[in-house]
């Protein structure tokens, strides 16, 4: 590969090049956040399990 086509690969469409990455970079840290989270805000534990009652 030359310089020129390999310039020409760079360089050619770098505005959705660089709008790529910068959602790449969003999602990955959006994930990573959502990751990160120790307790879940939903209430998803098992305080939430419904207990059978006898009536």
């Amino acid at each position: 590969m030359t310089w020129a086509r390999l310039k020409n690969f760079i360089f050619r469409n770098w505005k959705e090049k660089l709008l790529a990455l910068v959602l790449a970079f969003l999602f990955w840290y959006m994930i990573k956040a959502q990751a990160a989270r120790s307790n879940m805000p939903y209430g998803y534990g098992a305080d939430r399990v419904p207990r059978a009652t006898r009536l």
